[in-house]
């Protein structure tokens, strides 16, 4: 796999800018695409959990039940989700993208770099729900566009080499 990417990013530095290049470079990696591997298993996990929530609130809640209005106001589902797949994540990532022993620090650390992309997932949830459409398509919307920010932070922040 690693020969193929750098196969691809000597054909692809022939037609770009090298300043785009530089962009771009950090997402041709192995890296990145077993990042992106556990991001689909972390996405799975995360509708599942929000998505199961969905159905249980709605199919087994009365409408006027306190809990179900407080859940749909508050997008509580999904957040509940969001968390665990971030304790997911943090597994995942530790052993098989980054290659790290997970330590109580880093485990920390971890929900920290989740944050620019909890915001901006939650943005599209609320936007989604605000305008009536499939919520679990704005849980794939969300999470395909945080990814390579998460990425990036989660590399400079979590996992980096400096002690």
């Amino acid at each position: 796999m690693d020969k193929i990417l750098s196969d691809f990013r000597v054909r692809l530095s022939r037609h770009i800018s090298p300043g785009a290049m530089r962009a771009i470079r950090p997402f041709l990696t192995v890296q990145f695409f077993t990042f992106m591997l556990m991001g689909v298993i972390n996405t799975a996990v995360s509708i599942s959990v929000a998505t199961a929530l969905d159905y249980i609130h709605i199919n087994f809640l009365q409408p006027d039940n306190t809990f179900r209005v407080f859940a749909a106001r508050t997008n509580l589902n999904f957040i509940i989700g969001y968390v665990t797949s971030i304790v997911t994540s943090f597994f995942l990532n530790s052993k098989y993208t980054f290659h790290k022993k997970p330590t109580f620090r880093r485990f920390l650390r971890f929900p920290l770099s989740y944050i620019p992309n909890f915001i901006f997932q939650y943005i599209f949830v609320f936007l989604f729900t605000l305008l009536g459409l499939f919520r679990p398509a704005a849980y794939i919307c969300a999470a395909i566009t945080g990814t390579p920010v998460t990425y990036v932070v989660m590399k400079l922040f979590v996992y980096n080499r400096r002690k």
